[in-house]
């Protein structure tokens, strides 16, 4: 009775503010659901009533038994970077399969006349969605949002019912687990029905961020229908740290009917001393954007987070912060909170993040995919730099299995980047992993052509940040005079799995290389990283620091075993060994037990 309390109370809140600007309403709870493809699911009518009830965000693959692999199961050599020994042994031996979600509510009635839409954060791994029976709207690519204009769809008066079919696709659609389900936060969105701002309406940078001095830069989307050619007025408010009020200022401009939505700049703001984010001062600032009528009424308001930082890279000291050489010490790990699934919890993120802090880690590279909204929220919180990656493979196979990866990538990028590109913590944009091997890539010249079609993409909706990929050293073997591979030439910041020996020689060849070793091995931990040119590179991303569900070596073990973190975030002994170095101004002394295996036990017992 206490959640079906809340939820109503939401809906009340919701209908009392109708009136003046957009509504957000969360629709987390109470979902019903099932595991299994069931006939005729998606219908209006449709008895759900033995059906569980479960909250959002919900991870349905990691309830399912473990699968131990058949005794003919063999492992797969064909992929070079795949590891598969048995058939669920990626997916963390958890069958794939389909998960089915109903949710039936009453559209409020101040909702007649606005603009209603569907808002979901991710579907793991791909989904449909149906309100009524009507399919309107999916996404082939689980890890990044959409939503969905529902505004014609709605029968007031009466119950409405969303329906959401969740597919986990074929083991061989990833590498490594990746949950199923309702995995993020589900939402309706209310806004203006004529004039409104659009997705991810905001981008706000600071080309000026000195000491002294900085300039912050606002830019807003909005929409108009084409009856509705009245200028557009806005009023644009920043708040600084401390919440106080630092700047506002009302525009009006004649509406631009060639480019509908129009993107165009609110405003530049001069500020004095700025608050400067950073690993140290996390500090964070407030846009708030309100399109008025003619009293001064806002009927539409967004708002933004954002930092005032600098950021610089140079082959003669890899990367400055705010004026300062800062050396990444980073994780790269998948997005999964081991017993927890993929459900995107905050508390669990967050007590990664500030574990990783403790042990000196200052930067984490999302690998390799878009983590979740308030994954990035953290980590511009507590400090964290974010390499933010998109994609595995550019393969269809490794996005979402069920649609070309060719028909992907021009809708994904706009998503991704629009979505995460005020965040402060992100310096590095990174559209994909270890692809430069992979002649199937499309147009057959190992991530070349896919690179530059992307990069003029990203840089059109973001041109403060630097593009790079993670490329795998196969095919280079250990000849350090090797020719670097051609897509390694190309891309902003050169980043190596694996092969940082490579950065001296490709250096001197090509002197603008700027180096990151994107991918660094905890076996070769120490050396990878003091045999590194630290003044002069960007820093380094252990692999798999933390251990987590799929990539099994084999059965019984479920997942990745070579961290310094076990799966419920114990420390190892070799996490000690790390921190000495990532905290090399912290006195440390911490004894372990070397085996007979030549790793370090926990207990001496081998």
């Amino acid at each position: 009775m206490r959640f079906i309390s809340a939820a109503i109370a939401t809906l009340v809140f919701a209908s009392a503010s109708m009136q003046a600007q957009r509504t957000i309403v969360p629709i987390n709870r109470d979902w019903k659901f099932t595991y299994g493809d069931i006939e005729n699911a998606e219908k209006k009518v449709f008895d759900d009533s033995q059906w569980q009830t479960i909250h959002v965000p919900h991870d349905f693959q990691i309830h399912q038994p473990w699968v131990a692999p058949a005794p003919d199961e063999m492992p797969d050599s064909d992929n070079p970077v795949a590891n598969v020994r048995s058939r669920l042994s990626s997916r963390g031996f958890k069958e794939m399969g389909t998960g089915w979600y109903r949710k039936t509510f009453t559209p409020e009635p101040q909702w007649k006349g606005k603009r209603v839409l569907l808002d979901f954060e991710g579907i793991m791994l791909v989904g449909d969605v149906y309100v009524n029976g009507e399919r309107v709207g999916g996404t082939d690519y689980g890890y990044l949002g959409f939503e969905t204009d529902i505004t014609d769809k709605l029968k007031y008066g009466q119950p409405n019912t969303i329906a959401v079919k969740a597919d986990t696709g074929k083991p061989e659609n990833s590498r490594w687990y990746t949950g199923g389900g309702l995995f993020r936060d589900v939402k309706f969105v209310i806004t203006p029905a004529d004039r409104y701002f659009t997705r991810h309406p905001l981008f706000v940078t600071t080309p000026v961020a000195e000491a002294d001095s900085a300039t912050i830069v606002v830019e807003a989307g909005v929409f108009s229908t084409p009856a509705n050619t009245t200028p557009i007025a806005t009023r644009l408010t920043v708040y600084n740290p401390q919440g106080e009020q630092i700047f506002t200022n009302t525009s009006k401009r004649n509406f631009n009917k060639r480019q509908n939505p129009w993107e165009y700049i609110l405003d530049s703001i001069k500020v004095k001393q700025p608050q400067r984010w950073s690993c140290e001062t996390p500090v964070l600032y407030k846009a708030v954007a309100e399109l008025i009528d003619s009293t001064g009424k806002a009927f539409d308001k967004v708002e933004t987070n954002f930092g005032i930082r600098k950021i610089e890279f140079s082959p003669e000291y890899g990367f400055k912060l705010n004026g300062k050489k800062l050396l990444l010490k980073g994780i790269a790990n998948h997005h999964t909170l081991g017993a927890l699934g993929a459900a995107a919890y905050p508390a669990a993120i967050e007590k990664r993040i500030k574990l990783l802090k403790e042990y000196g880690f200052n930067h984490i590279r999302t690998s390799h995919n878009p983590y979740s909204e308030s994954f990035l929220d953290l980590c511009d919180r507590h400090g964290i730099l974010v390499l933010d990656e998109l994609y595995d493979k550019w393969l269809t196979q490794y996005a979402g299995g069920r649609t070309s990866w060719e028909d992907q990538w021009q809708y994904t990028i706009p998503e991704w980047i629009k979505r995460d590109r005020n965040h402060p913590s992100i310096i590095i944009w990174s559209l994909g992993n270890e692809l430069q091997i992979q002649p199937e890539i499309p147009y057959g010249d190992y991530g070349v052509t896919p690179y530059l079609m992307q990069k003029p993409l990203v840089k059109r909706l973001d041109p403060t940040r630097p593009v790079t990929v993670a490329m795998h050293p196969h095919g280079r073997g250990m000849d350090l005079d090797s020719e670097p591979w051609p897509l390694a030439k190309l891309t902003d910041i050169t980043s190596y799995n694996y092969r940082y020996m490579f950065f001296p020689n490709d250096g001197k060849r090509y002197p603008h290389m700027n180096f990151y070793q994107s991918e660094a091995s905890a076996s070769a931990m120490g050396p990878n990283f003091f045999e590194m040119d630290l003044d002069k590179n960007i820093g380094l991303a252990y692999w798999g620091m933390i251990d987590y569900l799929g990539e099994s070596n084999g059965w019984p073990e479920k997942g990745w075993a070579h961290g310094v973190f076990d799966i419920s975030l114990e420390p190892k002994p070799t996490a000690y060994f790390l921190r000495s170095f990532y905290k090399p101004d912290e006195p440390i002394v911490h004894i372990a037990i070397k085996g007979k295996r030549k790793s370090i036990d926990w207990n001496g017992i081998d």
